[in-house]
C-alpha cells in the first residue's frame, strides 16, 4: 500500500448514487435490526442451539438459489431500477406479516417460513443492484463508490443492531420487524427516482436487441442456461477468481456461522433480555468498518490479492480470540478489528470484479461470486449447532475461527493471488465487447 489519499465526496455529490446510497444504508439499518430481533426471539421461545442455527441456515437458501436468476435478469433487463424497487416493496409486505405473526403467536417455525421470502427478493436484489451500480457510477469512481456502500453497510452495522436491541428490549421483536418494514418501504421510495445521465458511466446494456421478438419460454430457459455456461466458463479461467471463490465460500462460511450462533450465545446467552450486549458487538463491528474506511482514504492498494486475504486472516484470528476471551472488553475491542478487515475486503473486492470482468458478464459474475461466497453459509451455520453442542459457544468460535485462519494463510501462498496487483494480470482475459448469446 502507498499513502495517496482518495475521497467519497466527489461519488457523493452524484444525486443518483447519493439515492442508491441513502436507500441501501436505511434497508440495512434494518436488516441489522432483523438480525438482533429473529436471534433473540428464538433463543427465547426455544432456548435451542440447535434451532437458532438451523433457522439462520434456512435463511440464507432461498437468496442463494435466485442469486443466478437474479444474475440473468441483472444482464438482460434495462429495467434494473425498477427490479430493484419490486424487491423492496415485495420485502415490505412480508416483514409486516413477520411482525403480525410474531406478535400473535410465538411458532418459530412460522417466523422462519415467512423470513424465507426475504431471501427471493435478496437474491434479485443483490446481483441487480451489482450491475446497475455501472449505470450511475462513472469507472473512475468505482473504488470510491464501493468504499462508500461499505461504510453504509458499517452504518447499518452500528445503527442496526443498537436500534434493535433497543426495540427488542423496549418494545418487543415484532416492532423491530415493522421497523424493517419501514426502511425498506423509505428504501423503494428514493429508488423510484429515475438518475439522470452520469458522466463517465456506463450506458445501459443488455443481450437483448430493442426491436428482438419475445422469444418461448422454453427458448428463453435455454438461454438462461447458456448465459450461466458462459459465466462460469470465464471464472475457470481466471485463477485467482476461483481462489477467491473457493477459499471465500470456506471462510465465509465460518464467518457467518461464528456470528450467527455462538457470537449470540456469548453475547446474549438469555436471549431478549440481553439483546442490548449482542447489539453492542455487532455495532462495534460497524465503528472498526469506519476505522478501516477511514484508512483506506489515506491508502491507495497495490497489492490486491496479499491485502484482500490479510483482511481476512485478521478477521478469522478476531473471531478465534473472541471465543478464547468470552464476553466483555476483550470481544468488543475485537468486534472492532473484525470491522477494519471487513470493510477493507468489501470495497476492494467488488470494484476488483466491475473493473476487471467484461460489462456485458457483470451480473452474472457478480451472481456467481455472490453464491460462491454464500454458498456454504447455511451449512457453516448448521453445523454450529452441534459444535457448539459438543463443545460449548466459546469453544466453537476457537474451533471454527482457526481452521478460517489456516485457509487463509493457505491462500496468501498462491501465486496467483500473490500476483494480483492493481495492474491487470497477464491471467485475466481481456473484454470483449459482446459475448452474450443473441
Amino acid at each position: 500500500m502507498s499513502s495517496a489519499p482518495q475521497s467519497h465526496r466527489g461519488i457523493m455529490a452524484q444525486p443518483a448514487f447519493r439515492r442508491f446510497w441513502a436507500a441501501r444504508t436505511l434497508s440495512l439499518v434494518g436488516d441489522y435490526a432483523f438480525r438482533i430481533a429473529f436471534a433473540t426471539h428464538l433463543i427465547t421461545v426455544t432456548g435451542s442451539a440447535s434451532v437458532l442455527a438451523a433457522a439462520t441456515a434456512a435463511l440464507l437458501v432461498p437468496s442463494l438459489l435466485f442469486y443466478l436468476v437474479g444474475g440473468a435478469v441483472g444482464d438482460r433487463t434495462k429495467a434494473r431500477r425498477r427490479v430493484l424497487v419490486v424487491c423492496d416493496v415485495a420485502r415490505v409486505v412480508v416483514l409486516l406479516l413477520i411482525a403480525a405473526a410474531t406478535y400473535w403467536t410465538t411458532s418459530a417455525l412460522l417466523l422462519v417460513a415467512l423470513s424465507l421470502l426475504i431471501g427471493i427478493a435478496d437474491g434479485f436484489f443483490m446481483p441487480v443492484s451489482f450491475s446497475y451500480m455501472l449505470e450511475i457510477t462513472s469507472r473512475d469512481k468505482l473504488v470510491s463508490a464501493n468504499s462508500a456502500l461499505s461504510v453504509s453497510m458499517q452504518f447499518g452495522l452500528i445503527g442496526g443492531p443498537l436500534i434493535g436491541g433497543l426495540l427488542v428490549g423496549f418494545i418487543g421483536a415484532p416492532a423491530t420487524f415493522a421497523f424493517d418494514a419501514l426502511t425498506f418501504l423509505l428504501s423503494g421510495i428514493l429508488l423510484m427516482v429515475r438518475p439522470k445521465g452520469v458522466t463517465g458511466a456506463r450506458p445501459v446494456t443488455t443481450g437483448e436487441s430493442a426491436d428482438e421478438p419475445r422469444q418461448p419460454m422454453g427458448e428463453q430457459l435455454r438461454r438462461f442456461g447458456r448465459d450461466i455456461v458462459e459465466a462460469l466458463h470465464y471464472v475457470r479461467g481466471v485463477p485467482w477468481l476461483l481462489i477467491f471463490l473457493g477459499v471465500g465460500a470456506l471462510v465465509n462460511a465460518v464467518f457467518a456461522g461464528v456470528l450467527d450462533v455462538p457470537i449470540p450465545l456469548i453475547m446474549s446467552p438469555e436471549g431478549t433480555s440481553q439483546a442490548q450486549s449482542l447489539g453492542v458487538f455487532y455495532a462495534l463491528e460497524g465503528v472498526g468498518a469506519l476505522i478501516g474506511a477511514v484508512i483506506l482514504m489515506r491508502l491507495t492498494v497495490k497489492r490486491l490479492g496479499t491485502s484482500m486475504f490479510a483482511m481476512l486472516l485478521m478477521m478469522a484470528a478476531a473471531l478465534t480470540a473472541v471465543g478464547f476471551f468470552g464476553g466483555g472488553i476483550p470481544a468488543l475491542a475485537l468486534a472492532l478489528l473484525y470491522g477494519i478487515g471487513l470493510h477493507v475486503f468489501n470495497s476492494l473486492y467488488p470494484s476488483l470484479l466491475q473493473d476487471r470482468v467484461p460489462e456485458n458478464l457483470t451480473s452474472r459474475v457478480g451472481s456467481l461470486s455472490f453464491l460462491g461466497f454464500d454458498g456454504l453459509i447455511p451449512l457453516g451455520t448448521l453445523l454450529m449447532g452441534p459444535l457448539v453442542t459438543t463443545m460449548d459457544a466459546r469453544g466453537a468460535a476457537v474451533v471454527a475461527g482457526a481452521a478460517a485462519v489456516l485457509l487463509s494463510l493457505a491462500a496468501l501462498l498462491a501465486p496467483s493471488i500473490r500476483g494480483l496487483k492493481a495492474e491487470p494480470p497477464a491471467d485475466v482475459p481481456a473484454a470483449e465487447p459482446d459475448l452474450a448469446p443473441r
